[in-house]
């Protein structure tokens, strides 16, 4: 495996400058935050120096994606099984071309190498002081259940984290969190009322394939809000006093709800739903007026 081969190699050559692990955190976490969370948990074995690294990264892309045609194939004496996660949860997995690899065993497998990482990535990781997460499951290849799983991951995250220190102008409870996105996960009003509680950073929130029992979401601090292809039982209400941007595309609703938009300082509105998405829009005005 390349990532055994390093650690091998840097431990074998003993006076061999490492000029990347001389770099500060702060610079090695901005390299990290361009991988996938599968690929910055594995740098754990690299050396002592890259241990507990991964802990502390600011940015975290936790993808289904990255374990398709993935085989768990770790020996037991692999380096990573010393650290803080199981050999499921940071084994590096050799990629396979399987012909097969749609088939249902190999789907379940990839499943349950996903699951057994994620679950144990977000209790793990202290969500409320990540600047951005990305949580993407694949409907097309997880299970039935899959966004209500996942939908549990994020919240016992959300319940269990250990919000920022008082920072100016924000509460104790404040979470840094700036930029979020959601695939496929299973949503309720709870999500949303920790959004507009304690999220006072922010600003990008996407949600794409989502099943949510959203009926409202409030922000003061959103920039840009992007809801693709979700479905709603009853989303009736969008209120952010520094929304800019609002881009609604597909997905369904109840028809019988008023959908009322309250955003001041949108400069760009794209809705692109069906008609049965909302019996009226009502867009920063009194829903009793007319609107379209």
């Amino acid at each position: 495996m390349e990532l055994e081969e390093a650690a091998t190699e840097r431990g074998s050559s003993g006076g061999d400058a490492d000029r990347l692990s001389a770099l500060p955190d702060s610079l090695l976490h901005t390299v990290m935050s361009f991988l996938k969370a599968r690929q910055v948990v594995q740098t754990c074995v690299l050396s002592a120096r890259w241990r507990h690294l991964w802990r502390s990264v600011p940015c975290l892309d936790v993808d289904h994606d990255e374990f398709r045609n993935s085989v768990a194939s770790a020996p037991s004496n692999h380096p990573a099984a010393t650290y803080d996660f199981s050999d499921s949860d940071v084994d590096s997995y050799e990629d396979s071309e399987d012909e097969n690899d749609d088939s249902d065993d190999n789907r379940q497998r990839e499943w349950e190498n996903f699951e057994d990482f994620a679950e144990s990535l977000m209790h793990r990781f202290n969500v409320a002081q990540l600047d951005s997460l990305r949580l993407h499951v694949s409907r097309a290849r997880a299970p039935s259940f899959a966004d209500r799983q996942a939908g549990g991951w994020l919240r016992r995250a959300m319940k269990y984290c250990t919000p920022d220190p008082p920072r100016e102008g924000l509460s104790s409870s404040s979470w840094r969190l700036k930029r979020l996105y959601l695939c496929n996960v299973a949503l309720e009003d709870h999500f949303a009322e920790h959004v507009g509680s304690v999220c006072h950073s922010l600003e990008d929130l996407e949600l794409e394939d989502c099943t949510c029992g959203i009926r409202s979401i409030t922000s003061r601090s959103l920039k840009n809000l992007v809801l693709k292809n979700c479905r709603w039982r009853h989303l009736s209400e969008i209120t952010s006093p520094t929304l800019k941007s609002l881009v609604i595309s597909g997905g369904s609703n109840t028809n019988e709800c008023v959908l009322i938009i309250v955003a001041p300082a949108i400069a760009h509105l794209s809705l692109d739903v069906s008609l049965r998405f909302a019996r009226r829009v009502s867009i920063n005005q009194n829903p009793s007026l007319p609107s379209f």
